[in-house]
């Protein structure tokens, strides 16, 4: 069993009273250098008429255009990715909804469309990245046609997301695990669902704003209401003894380090118990982190249950119990808020990892690693590492 590994990140890196954190604006220019080649190495002509990007560059792993892994692209790097390649994706995405609503998850290099990947049924974050992918277009150059255009389209497939009326929570059959939330494919995290939940939150806030750009003002509150609800509900899933959220109501009611950060980022939490999630979270790092990366649960757990029996999912492989960058960005903005030094500290750990032995999807003991050159693990730091910056004074 995995032993917890000391991690240097979290502690301040101020010198004296009052001293503003190290930024590090060296390191930060070599992070946005790193994540522009790589976008510009996982470019490539597709056969449906688009320029797809793949999640890693080079190589020979994923390729196929992954609608979440190019969401974080175009959310967290938009410099590096020209507006009309994101209008071309997000079009040929809705061309291929299958009748009753479904959105791909991916179109491999070959043309193919697949809206289910591990279990019997269709992806659940589909449709929420598929919001976030339009949400970040509008941000970033999309025409003024194109909200009225594709606000129907995204009702249409939020409509597929498996609820629990009662709660508005996201919930995923125990009797079918299936893939919900792409980072954890092979998890068969059950019953209420933390991070879908999240995503889900965020889209009707999306939609919201999108709703009112339209004058549908109807929409709008319905919107906000949902979120509203999500946001109230999620004490469901609330751990008392870790002061975390659970993963999963039913199988994997485990702690959820990475769920639990991005509850706090996304805004879906109030102050005070952002705060709360904060604290914990920054005294629990040493059980999570290792070499700027963190881990979905905390040592010495593992995934309880998984859809994928198969060495590859064993504990210290992979999903289950490796240590990821694509979550780093996110625990750096929580750590900041907590001790001002402490995100940025983790953020020049993670890069000086980088520099010593490369972008990997994932790391772990012995020696492991998987997927090199992986754009999540650059980009999703990359952008929490610009918005600590905009908010340091100048």
């Amino acid at each position: 069993m995995s032993k917890t590994r000391p991690s240097t990140a979290g502690s301040p890196v101020v010198t004296e009273a009052g001293a503003p954190p190290d930024t590090g604006a060296a390191d930060f220019r070599q992070l946005q250098q790193r994540v522009a080649s790589l976008i510009e190495h996982a470019r490539m002509p597709h056969p449906l008429g688009v320029v797809g990007y793949t999640p890693a560059a080079f190589g020979e792993a994923y390729k196929a255009l992954y609608l979440r892994d190019f969401t974080y692209m175009a959310e967290s790097a938009p410099e590096f990715i020209p507006p009309a390649h994101v209008r071309a994706i997000v079009d040929l995405l809705v061309a291929k909804l299958s009748p009753a609503g479904l959105c791909p998850e991916r179109i491999s290099n070959d043309g193919e469309v697949f809206y289910v990947c591990h279990g019997s049924r269709p992806v659940t974050d589909s449709p929420l990245f598929l919001v976030k992918l339009c949400a970040a277009h509008l941000q970033h150059g999309a025409d003024p046609d194109f909200c009225a255009a594709i606000y129907p389209q995204l009702e249409r497939v939020l409509a597929t997301i498996p609820l629990e009326a009662s709660t508005g929570l996201v919930w995923i059959d125990p009797a079918t695990p299936h893939t919900a939330y792409g980072f954890t494919d092979t998890i068969a995290i059950t019953g209420r669902h933390l991070f879908c939940s999240l995503l889900l939150g965020e889209a009707h806030r999306i939609l919201a704003a999108m709703a009112r750009g339209l004058d549908r003002s109807a929409d709008a509150w319905r919107h906000e209401r949902c979120a509203e609800h999500i946001s109230a509900s999620l004490d469901l899933l609330w751990s008392p003894e870790q002061a975390l959220y659970f993963a999963g109501s039913q199988d994997c009611r485990q702690a959820d380090i990475w769920g639990s950060a991005y509850a706090c980022v996304s805004g879906a939490l109030p102050e005070a118990r952002r705060q709360e999630v904060a604290r914990s979270l920054r005294g629990k790092r040493d059980r999570f982190l290792w070499r700027g990366q963190v881990r979905h649960l905390l040592l010495p757990e593992f995934w309880q249950r998984v859809v994928v029996e198969a060495e590859w999912t064993r504990p210290d492989q992979f999903q289950n119990g490796t240590y990821w960058g694509t979550a780093t960005g996110w625990m750096a903005e929580v750590f900041e808020t907590d001790q001002p030094g402490a995100g940025f500290a983790l953020l020049h750990e993670l890069i000086a990892d980088f520099e010593a032995h490369g972008v990997w999807e994932c790391i772990g003991p012995n020696g492991y690693q998987r997927v090199a050159h992986n754009i999540s693990s650059a980009c999703l730091p990359y952008a929490s590492f610009k918005r600590l910056r905009q908010r340091q004074p100048a």
